[in-house]
């Protein structure tokens, strides 16, 4: 990692492989949805007031990730290289790190400086698999900033993984390229696609959860995929009522909610061994904590090589013999989940740790929150489709949501997510899941 004294060799930014590389991908000066999830991740895990995905060109750089950049450069997404800092994470291969760009003499006379107001500065590198360094994941802050090791850590963590958004990209085109030219094939293939969008609708209805009846527990559940002619996403939500009892005689549920990174086909499949993961663990973990659960799917999601990754909340709901109910719960980097009381208070239920599955991503210790719900509560869990989207604001969003919940607070479940639903429309470029449990 390069330190803040260091002064690097620039090398030659026009390399043939390289650029065929970004030409392939096809991401430029626009905004692209997955691009930009990765953009407002680090803008929010971070604290930064911007964030970028920054792809570098023999002349310019390009962003097609972007939270938080002010105009000119925020409608343009593009500057020439005399205001980019992200050209010596190309030019090195190695991420930049740099506390006040003002005094740093690799970058103190770059007009980024002076134009953007670049002051404190973390870019990772984003490769593709023959090793090309294509651009950066990068944070940026005003003032000067002295960059902790987690942030470090939580930011190569999701480069790692916005790397792997590129390269599948890249294997996509590679793929859509061949099939270009199998143009004797093209009926048996057009009628090929046809039968698999079938079967992928089919698919995913099938592994979409059938909600069970729970005694003194009233679900609903609804998802919308980003695709709608497809009907095929990465998002989940899940009822598991398990054997047994308590200790004390008591009953135990086991909820989630959860977001594969991906869309369409790839994810839903991932989804459900994710899914059937969880769920294989919150069995043998009934009697544990929730991040019991997450980090026994972690080892088996590294260990036989599904290398899945995606955001989760899995709760605990354990309804005690004289009718009370407390839950604790674990948030793998999942939008948090809603609590409204009979009286009407809605909460976050706060508490965020690390996404699951991204390298990096099994080290450290998953925290549990607990918390006593009075009979009569709302429970409301969804994905990040329900708040987020291009040129809308997430806490603003949440907020509505909230409000809109504590409104809500007497209604049945079923009409909790259908309201919902129809009145936070949701982004066209994300699947949405809202699932509503009402404590009896």
């Amino acid at each position: 990692m390069c330190a803040v004294d260091d002064v690097v060799t620039c090398g030659d930014l026009a390399d043939p492989g390289r650029l065929a590389a970004l030409a392939e991908a096809g991401l430029g000066p626009r905004a692209d949805p997955g691009m930009e999830w990765y953009a407002e991740r680090v803008r929010r895990w971070l604290d930064v007031p911007v964030a970028l995905v920054s792809l570098v060109r023999a002349d310019e750089q390009v962003f097609p990730g972007a939270a938080g950049l002010g105009e000119p450069y925020g409608g343009t997404r593009r500057t020439p290289l005399s205001h980019s800092f992200c050209q010596h994470v190309v030019l090195t291969g190695s991420p930049l790190v740099i506390g006040d760009a003002r005094d740093h003499p690799l970058v103190r006379d770059n007009l980024a400086v002076r134009d953007l107001g670049v002051v404190a500065y973390a870019g990772m590198p984003l490769t593709d698999a023959a090793g090309h360094v294509l651009g950066s994941l990068c944070a940026i802050d005003v003032t000067p900033r002295r960059w902790r090791p987690t942030e470090l850590d939580a930011l190569a963590d999701l480069a790692a993984g916005c790397a792997t958004e590129l390269r599948l990209r890249l294997a996509r085109r590679d793929a859509d390229e061949e099939r270009a030219r199998r143009d004797v094939l093209e009926a048996s293939l057009r009628d090929s696609v046809e039968r698999s969008v079938t079967v992928a609708r089919e698919m995913q209805q099938a592994l979409l959860t059938t909600l069970p009846e729970v005694p003194g527990l009233e679900v609903a559940a609804r998802y919308a995929p980003a695709d709608a002619e497809q009907y095929v996403g990465g998002d989940w939500f899940d009822v598991l009522p398990v054997a047994g009892s308590d200790e004390d005689g008591g009953s135990v549920v086991v909820v989630s909610v959860g977001d594969i990174v991906g869309h369409e086909l790839d994810a839903a499949i991932t989804m459900g061994q994710v899914r059937s993961m969880l769920r294989q663990a919150a069995w043998d973990r009934a009697a544990g904590p929730p991040s019991s659960i997450v980090e026994a799917f972690e080892r088996a999601n590294a260990g036989i090589g599904l290398d899945a990754a995606g955001t989760t909340v899995v709760a605990r709901l354990r309804r005690r013999p004289d009718g009370r109910w407390s839950t604790s719960w674990v948030n793998a980097g999942h939008p948090p989940p809603l609590v409204v009381t009979p009286g009407g208070r809605a909460e976050l239920l706060e508490g965020h740790d690390r996404m699951f599955g991204l390298p990096r991503g099994l080290g450290g210790v998953r925290r549990d929150q607990e918390l006593d719900l009075p009979a009569g509560s709302l429970l409301v869990l969804h994905s990040d489709g329900l708040v987020e989207g291009r040129g809308t604001d997430a806490d603003e969003r949440t907020e509505t949501l909230r409000s809109r919940l504590a409104a809500l607070r007497a209604a049945d479940p079923d009409t909790v997510v259908d309201t919902v639903m129809a009145e936070l429309p949701r982004s066209s470029s994300d699947d949405v899941v809202v699932m509503a449990l009402r404590l009896g």
